[in-house]
């Protein structure tokens, strides 16, 4: 069962309610997949005066569970976050936590209403639901959620969107359905992290590409667990802004346990998700890592870490198999969680078919310019690394010459001394 559930909090550390609560719905609902929206402020409506803005969110859980034992969790939670059973109706509170709705499903009982009754009518409710699945139709509507958000007037009560989300980079969603596109660049050391950060990138990529273009070894096959972990707290050192994904490397994650372990180790480093490569075949390791709350980024088409096994790195989507293959593998990370997912060296044609049927953003690395971002290897772009370079790579600045040419001009000073 998919349902929405709309969450809400003034008084007290608001932020950090609406985490908690979200914490709590991860422990008490074991297995649960849970997507989550951009956190709003909105101004108080039908509340006393005085009353304190509110910060709204909405989150789309999938989880079998019955919809009464889900409320009763629900208001479970809003005890434990200090919210009394008994309290007057729109009063101040750490949290409330509602269900907007319970797929097709319809319920009028003196326990529950579902789908929620005023949930058309409310900006605060409608917009983070659209940040989630604007087509969505509830059972009880003629129209979808954008449709009903278009409709309402403007709302004064609708503050501002909070650039920092939800820790599951709920907000490239956004970016997906407004743009612009986003930016990606990896880093494998302080100093690069540090300017990309400052230089304003959207998000850093800790890839184990770094054993290559950092180790000198012939593929990422050879990068290990305490590689990455050692590379991804450089990284995570010299960033203050841009959330950090990373990479895990070949044979991290053979299994749900085995996956899980190693994503928090990277977790535990200081980044915002973590990537492996894989579709379908992955989806027990990668629903135990979105299970347990950590945000994940899907990686298809060409994989690195295959490339022994397919004898070479090779463009994707070349024939109807493949297709069908790519946009199955794309459709199970997307409805598995994934807030973003890589398409590595596809046909561009069909990379735009992938971005247009799912809900997470796609980033492409030799994959057109259809998808809802672009990444690239840092070496690539400033080209440090002037022994290999992919062909779609465009270097817009020649480290290596320079390096080259300062290297010299000191060893001639020195040797004439």
């Amino acid at each position: 069962m998919i349902y929405g559930i709309a969450l809400g909090s003034n008084l007290g550390d608001r932020t950090d309610n609406l985490r908690r609560a979200l914490k709590l719905i991860h422990e008490s609902v074991p297995g649960a997949v849970i997507r989550a929206a951009c956190i709003y402020e909105t101004l108080p409506v039908d509340c006393a005066p005085g009353t304190q803005a509110f910060l709204n969110t909405a989150i789309e859980l999938e989880a079998d569970i019955q919809p009464h034992d889900l409320h009763a969790k629900l208001k479970s939670i809003e005890s434990q976050l200090g919210r009394p059973t008994l309290h007057e109706r729109n009063s101040p509170r750490t949290i409330d936590l509602d269900i907007l709705h319970a797929g097709p499903l319809t319920i009028e009982d003196e326990t529950l209403t579902v789908p929620h009754p005023r949930l058309h009518q409310r900006r605060f409710v409608l917009q983070p639901m659209a940040d989630l699945n604007s087509s969505l139709q509830l059972p009880n509507q003629a129209k979808t959620i954008a449709e009903l958000l278009a409709a309402l007037e403007d709302d004064p009560n609708t503050v501002k969107a909070f650039p920092t989300p939800l820790p599951h980079l709920a907000a490239l969603r956004e970016r997906k359905r407004i743009g612009p596109k986003v930016a990606v660049l990896t880093a494998y050391d302080y100093p690069t992290a540090r300017l990309l950060d400052e230089a304003g990138v959207d998000l850093i990529l800790v890839g184990d590409s770094l054993g290559m273009v950092v180790h000198g070894l012939p593929d990422t096959t050879g990068v290990t667990m305490d590689m990455m972990v050692m590379h991804t707290a450089a990284v995570c050192r010299g960033v203050k802004r841009a959330p950090v994904i990373a990479d895990l490397p070949f044979a991290s994650y053979r299994t749900p346990e085995e996956a899980l372990t190693n994503a928090h180790r990277l977790m535990d480093c200081g980044v915002a998700a973590v990537k492996l490569e894989g579709g379908a075949a992955h989806l027990p390791e990668i629903k135990a890592i979105i299970a347990a709350g950590i945000p994940f980024v899907g990686h298809i088409g060409m994989l690195p870490q295959s490339v022994k096994e397919e004898g070479g790195y090779k463009k994707k989507g070349k024939t109807a198999d493949q297709i069908t293959t790519l946009l199955a593998d794309a459709k199970a990370l997307d409805q598995a969680g994934a807030c973003a997912m890589v398409l590595e060296s596809i046909v561009a044609e069909v990379a735009a078919q992938i971005t247009a049927s799912v809900n997470a953003i796609t980033i492409g690395i030799g994959a057109g310019s259809a998808t809802n971002g672009q990444v690239l290897v840092t070496p690539d772009l400033i080209g440090s690394f002037p022994w290999f370079r992919p062909p779609f790579a465009k270097a817009r600045a020649d480290l290596a010459s320079e390096t080259l040419r300062a290297v010299q001009e000191y060893l001639s000073e020195v040797r004439l001394q």
